[in-house]
This record gives C-alpha cells, sequence and structure tokens, in this order.
C-alpha cells in the first residue's frame, strides 16, 4: 500500500504547480512567436498539480521514469533550440515532484538526501573553485558536515552519513569532470566564447556525461571491490567514528566561524569598494602603501583560509614540492619578464613555463606505465587459475571465494550476455518489471551490455547534439569523431579505477591520446576537440564516482543499490547546480586572470594549440622570437620540456609527487605561500608523532590530529559558505539603501 501523503504537502506542491503553470502561459502569450518546449511545459505543470492534489506516492519505477522524463525533456529542448526558463522550471518541477512526494526508507531517507544536497551545494562550489584556483581537487570535509547537519536534526547514523557524502562528492565529481572546457574555450578561443559558455551548453555537457558514465563500470564492480582503496577507508572509519565523538561538532563549527567571518568581511569590504582588493598580501596595502602596486596581486599570499588548509590535506611533503614549482614560476617572472606588472594570464602563457610542465606530466605518465609492469592483470590471473601444469610446491594460488553452483550458469554465459538477443531483452524486461528483484537475483551484477548502451545513447544524443543541429553557437564535432572516439573511454575509465583503487591517485591519460588523431587528422577547431575532450573526461569521472561511493557504502553497511541512487541525485545536482555555479563565475569574474587562472585549462589548451602547430610543422612558443633561428627556439624550449621531465624522474625515484611540481608551476605563487601555512602544521603534528617514513600515507587515530582535521574541514566548509552569502548579504543591503 502507498502511504497518504499529508495535506500540507499537496497544498505546497499544488501552489508552486499552479503558479508554474501562470508563469507559463504568460511566457507564451508575451512570446512573439510560439516555443513548442513552452507549451509542453505548460502542460507538465498541469500534470503535475493534478498529480499533487490526487495521485499517489510514486513508486520507484515510476520515480525512474519521472527522473529520465526530466532529463529528456530538458534535453531536447536544449538541442532543438527552445531552452527558456519555462522549461527550467518545469524540469525541475518533475524533480521537486518526485522528491517531496515519494516514501523513502533507511538510509536513503530525506533528511539524508536533503542534508546531501545542502552540502553538496557547498562541496560543488568548493571543488569548482579549488580546480579553478590551484588545478587540482581534494574532497574533504563532506562527511564533517554532514554529521554536524544531521546531528542538529536528529540522531547521527553513518549509514545516512554515507549517503550525504555520495550525493555531495558526487556532484563534486561530476560537475569538475567537465570543467576544464568552459575557461579553455574562454582563455584560447575567445572570440566565440561568448555565445558558447552559456548555462545550456554547461547544463547539457554536464547532464549527458554525467548520466550516461555513471553505468560506464558498473558491470565491472566485483573487479575493484576487494582493491585497498586507500583514499576511501579512511573517509569510511571517519564517518563511522564521528557518531560516537559529541565534540568533533564544536570543532567543525569553531572552523566555519572563523573562516567565515573571516572571508566574508573581505568579500563584504570589496563589494562595497571595489577599488579596494583584499584578495592577496601585500596587495592588500595598495591604499595605504601605493609601492605595493608595482608588484602583481599574484605574488605574495593568497587571503584564502581554505587554500591555507589544503596544504594540511595535501601533507607537508607535496605542499614542500609544490612550493618549489612555484619558485620557479617567480624567478621566471624575475629573470625572463623582468619583473615587470602584468597578469597572471599573460605570465601563464609564458612557453618555458608549459614546456617545463608539459616534462613533468611526461614523466609521471612513464612512471605510471614501468609501476605497472610485474603485476598480475585479471587475465594472467585466470591463465594461471586454468593452467594444469602450474607446480605446486612453487605457484600457489589459493581462491578464498569460490564460484557457487548457481553462478556457473551466470558466469558461462557472459558470452550470451554480449551476443544473444533474446537474453538481453529478457534482462531488459525483468529490469523494467522488477528492477530490485533483478538485482537480488543477479547479487548486484549488473550485465556487461549496459555500459555499451549507455556509450550508444552517449554517441547518439552527441551526434544530435554537436553534428547535426548545433544548437551552441554552430559548434561542430565531426560525425566520424564521435563515433570511433567515444568507445576509447570504456579504456581509459578501466585502467583509471585501476589506478585510484590501488594507489588512490586519480590518473587517466589515454582518452587524452584522442586529441591527437582529431586535430591532425580531422582538423577539429579548439572549441569543438576541447568540448569533446572533456565530454570524455567527465563520462570516465562520473564512472569513477560511482565505484568509489559503492566501495564507501561497503565499508559503512550500504546497499549498492542506495548509492546508485544517491549518486544519481548527485549527477542531477552537479548538472543543475554545478553547471550554475560555473556560469556564474564566468559572468561575473571570466576564466584565466588572478582570481580563477584555471591551470589545467591553460595546460590542456597549449596541449591542443600544440598538436595543431604540430600539424603545421610548427611547434608552439616560435611566435615569441619571429627573428631568431628556428633551430636555437627549438633547442631552447625543449631544454625545459627535458628539465622538467628529469626533475619530475628524480622526484619518482624519492617517492615524492612529480605532479606537485607541476601544479606549483601553474598556480599563482601567492597561492603556494599561503598552502606552507597548512604544510607546516601537518609537519608538526607528524613530527610529534615519530612517524616512520613508509607510514606517511596511514590515517592516523591520533585525538590531537583528529581535532585538527575536524577543524580545517570546517575552515574549508566555511570559506565556501562566505563565498555563497556574501553577495547575498551585499545584494540584500543595497537593495534596502535604495528603499
Amino acid at each position: 500500500m502507498k502511504k497518504k501523503k499529508s495535506r500540507s504537502d499537496r497544498a505546497l506542491l499544488a501552489g508552486l504547480f499552479f503558479g508554474g503553470f501562470l508563469y507559463a502561459l504568460y511566457a507564451i502569450i508575451m512570446d512573439v512567436w510560439v516555443n513548442p518546449a513552452e507549451v509542453v511545459g505548460a502542460g507538465i505543470e498541469i500534470a503535475l498539480l493534478t498529480a499533487a492534489l490526487v495521485g499517489e506516492p510514486p513508486d520507484k519505477k515510476e520515480l525512474t521514469l519521472l527522473s529520465l522524463g526530466s532529463f529528456a525533456y530538458l534535453g531536447v529542448s536544449i538541442i532543438s533550440g527552445h531552452f527558456s526558463e519555462v522549461v527550467v522550471m518545469a524540469a525541475f518541477g518533475i524533480l521537486l515532484y518526485a522528491a517531496m512526494m515519494s516514501e523513502p526508507k533507511f538510509p536513503l531517507t530525506k533528511r539524508a538526501v536533503g542534508t546531501g544536497i545542502i552540502v553538496g551545494i557547498i562541496m560543488t562550489f568548493l571543488g569548482i573553485y579549488i580546480a579553478l584556483k590551484l588545478g587540482v581537487v581534494y574532497f574533504v570535509g563532506a562527511e564533517m558536515l554532514g554529521a554536524l547537519i544531521l546531528s542538529t536534526r536528529g540522531r547521527y547514523t553513518p549509514e545516512e552519513n554515507t549517503i550525504v557524502v555520495a550525493i555531495a562528492n558526487g556532484s563534486s565529481m561530476i560537475a569538475i569532470g567537465v570543467l576544464i572546457v568552459f575557461p579553455a574555450i574562454a582563455i584560447f578561443d575567445p572570440l566565440h566564447a561568448a555565445s558558447i559558455i552559456t548555462y545550456p551548453f554547461i547544463a547539457f555537457v554536464t547532464g549527458l556525461s554525467a548520466l550516461c558514465g555513471i553505468l560506464i563500470l558498473a558491470p565491472l564492480r566485483q573487479r575493484f571491490e576487494d582493491e585497498p582503496w586507500p583514499q576511501v577507508k579512511p573517509q569510511a572509519e571517519c564517518i563511522i567514528a564521528l557518531g560516537a565523538d559529541e565534540s568533533a561538532k564544536r570543532e567543525v563549527i569553531a572552523g566555519m566561524t572563523v573562516a567565515g567571518l573571516w572571508v566574508g568581511s573581505s568579500r563584504i569590504a570589496e563589494g562595497f569598494n571595489p577599488a579596494l582588493s583584499l584578495s592577496s598580501f601585500p596587495h592588500a596595502l595598495s591604499q595605504v602603501i601605493p609601492a605595493v602596486n608595482a608588484i602583481p596581486d599574484w605574488i605574495g599570499i593568497t587571503n584564502s583560509p581554505l587554500i591555507a588548509s589544503m596544504g594540511f590535506f595535501m601533507g607537508w611533503k607535496r605542499v614542500i614540492v609544490l612550493f618549489i614549482g612555484s619558485v620557479v614560476s617567480f624567478f621566471i617572472w624575475v629573470i625572463l619578464e623582468g619583473a615587470q606588472l602584468v597578469s597572471f594570464g599573460a605570465h601563464l602563457q609564458r612557453p618555458e613555463i608549459l614546456y617545463l610542465a608539459l616534462g613533468v606530466f611526461a614523466s609521471v605518465i612513464v612512471s605510471d606505465i614501468l609501476s605497472g609492469k610485474g603485476r598480475m592483470d585479471p587475465n594472467e590471473f585466470e591463465t594461471a587459475v586454468n593452467n594444469h601444469r602450474t607446480k605446486r610446491d612453487k605457484d600457489v594460488i589459493i581462491i578464498d571465494r569460490p564460484h557457487k553452483t548457481s553462478d556457473l550458469s551466470r558466469i558461462m554465459g557472459i558470452k550470451e550476455d554480449l551476443f544473444d538477443f533474446r537474453g538481453i531483452r529478457k534482462d531488459i524486461k525483468e529490469i523494467v518489471s522488477d528492477p530490485r528483484g533483478y538485482l537480488k537475483k543477479t547479487r548486484g551484477r549488473v550485465p556487461i551490455w549496459v555500459a555499451f548502451v549507455s556509450m550508444v545513447i552517449f554517441i547518439i544524443v552527441a551526434l544530435l547534439a554537436f553534428s547535426i543541429f548545433r544548437p551552441f553557437g554552430g559548434l561542430e564535432i565531426p560525425f566520424l569523431l564521435v563515433i570511433l572516439g567515444s568507445p576509447v573511454v570504456l579504456f581509459s575509465a578501466y585502467f583509471t579505477a585501476r589506478a585510484i583503487s590501488e594507489t588512490g591517485m586519480l590518473a587517466g591519460y589515454i582518452s587524452d591520446i584522442i586529441a591527437i588523431p582529431a586535430i591532425l587528422i580531422f582538423k577539429v577547431g579548439f572549441a569543438a576537440i576541447t568540448t569533446f575532450m572533456s565530454m570524455l573526461g567527465a563520462l570516465q569521472d562520473a564512472a569513477i564516482a560511482l565505484l568509489v561511493h559503492l566501495k564507501l557504502g561497503r565499508l559503512t553497511g550500504v546497499r549498492g543499490r542506495d548509492i546508485a541512487k544517491a549518486v544519481f541525485i548527485g549527477a542531477v545536482l552537479g548538472t543543475f547546480g554545478g553547471s550554475l555555479i560555473t556560469y556564474l563565475i564566468y559572468s561575473e569574474y571570466g576564466f584565466g586572470g588572478t582570481d580563477f587562472p584555471a591551470p589545467a585549462a591553460q595546460l590542456f589548451g597549449f596541449l591542443v594549440i600544440s598538436l595543431r602547430g604540430l600539424g603545421n610543422l610548427r611547434l608552439p612558443g616560435f611566435d615569441i622570437w619571429p627573428d631568431a633561428n628556428p633551430i636555437l627556439v627549438f633547442i631552447y624550449l625543449i631544454s625545459f620540456g627535458v628539465a622538467g621531465y628529469l626533475a619530475g624522474r628524480e622526484l619518482h625515484k624519492r617517492k615524492l609527487s612529480a605532479i606537485s611540481l607541476a601544479v606549483g608551476v601553474l598556480i599563482p605563487p601567492a597561492a603556494s605561500v599561503a598552502m606552507l601555512f597548512g604544510g607546516i602544521i601537518d609537519y608538526k603534528l607528524k613530527k610529534n608523532m615519530s612517524v616512520r617514513e613508509e607510514d606517511e600515507q596511514v590515517a592516523f587515530c591520533d585525538p590531537l590530529r583528529d581535532r585538527t582535521t575536524r577543524l580545517l574541514s570546517g575552515v574549508v566548509a566555511g570559506e565556501a559558505i562566505a563565498w555563497i552569502l556574501s553577495p547575498v548579504i551585499i545584494w540584500t543591503v543595497l537593495f534596502l539603501l535604495t528603499l
């Protein structure tokens, strides 16, 4: 039996949907021409109004259909060029109806979902902010904020907090996965940026990649469950332990309060006095000490408690390597640019910096390849098990989880799953009629054909959007590139999942190889190849997001189907909320400057331009010295790449982070100086504990370190909250002053 909803909930929804219908009707009347998407939107509002008044709460199948219908309506409206605010309102209305009329069960409760959305907005903003500032992202603090909010709304449970983390971090990972495309276009193709970078474009690219990418690795879930996942286990321990420590809330609140007041007051002061710049020191003293104006605002110390706290979570060794990279960047400014007053965007365009970073990245790729030698992959393991000539006294393989008799037909039927359409049709019927029963029957196993179907859907929609209708400023991606290039992400996602499950580091390079033939063979424009590559990267990140949180759920006792639903909610939040945050930052601050230098986009844009130059037998950077001998210029630039490669290789030999060196070269030196404060705190704590060298990556159970972690997690969240609320405060005060 479906439970009756309360009259208050129905009345609230009815009022909202009736208002939505009136606005849609007003928009239709005021438009010069009839927008079919708005007519459909008005019909949706009427249907939702009727369902809210007399309808029954939707079951799980109906919830799935409502969610997919919302995305389909939004996608078709965008592709056909009929997108408007009425479309957004109707699509959100469907999701709102599904959320408020449903009857969720523990741990996917409304309390957990609501908390996840609140924390997700904060964490998504944080992820986008840090990615645009530093180029790398560390997802910390979601479990702290989740525990804090859940505890104020009832009894804390680790299972509900796991749902919160899955929603929040899933939203962040998905929004960031596609982020590189927008600043890259704004920086390297500014003539077309204004017509391309719109909210519909950002939401469409994010949503398509997220929804199609989630299921890519789901059929291979069992292959990764027994891996160590070094970044997930400490988070699981934290989620479980938070329920037993009342002081954790006070420490998180203290950090949030201090950071919120500091950053909020600075932002409000800048809002009322645009000539006052408090983003960094000593530049903040420019009105008191005029001589400071001769120093660029990216030299000094960034006024950001969040950036400083990130040094603690990175670890002092990584911070030192990152700071060394910024010192190199500083000396390039002093020696090669004559310590002139230049913007950070112009400074980052120096070819010496980019060749140096490319050399370091080359060393990382080579190290990843070499480190994989000597490991037994799944195929080698299967061969070893099936090899009857294996000597028992030398090569002993123990299988501690033998196959059940009931699983033999499924295991032997893998080939049938792929090629027997009758079996696929049978699976589809069972999934549609009883998805819960199907997953219970298969012990959570998703058939492998689901990944291929998801990829086919991605290809079809991408072809409609970028090869046929082209609603985003005429942006076109070649037909063959979409068809031939998209399947490569299946392999890239698999090897990236192996890397992160074994080492905790997210390092996927295979999909980037597509850029070489795409540019040299198809002669693709900058905006097109950047969009396509970012969509493939987002597909991969969405798949990883599901695997990561499935492992987290396994460690905290949350079922896989609940985790999948939470990640899907995070995908919706990242699509609509994350896209809005990205667009507002672009429209307000732009990309490539001191505020948001977007170093990852700078590097990727440079790679694309380099490949295009190779097609014309010309390396980037030659234009700076047009009258110089090309051979000498070539030797000069390549020497920086070689230096970066050698430096990265030496760091790898010493078990230090080479990628941190590249990041340090690409971010403002003021940011790396601020991170030193967090690194010093980490060093002091580890020194007091007398940690052995081989234990650096262990999550320590030390009370002082735990308190510091909670305090700085609050600092991270406090700055994000201040950034979100300060414009609202400024606008409110200005509005009141005008009355």
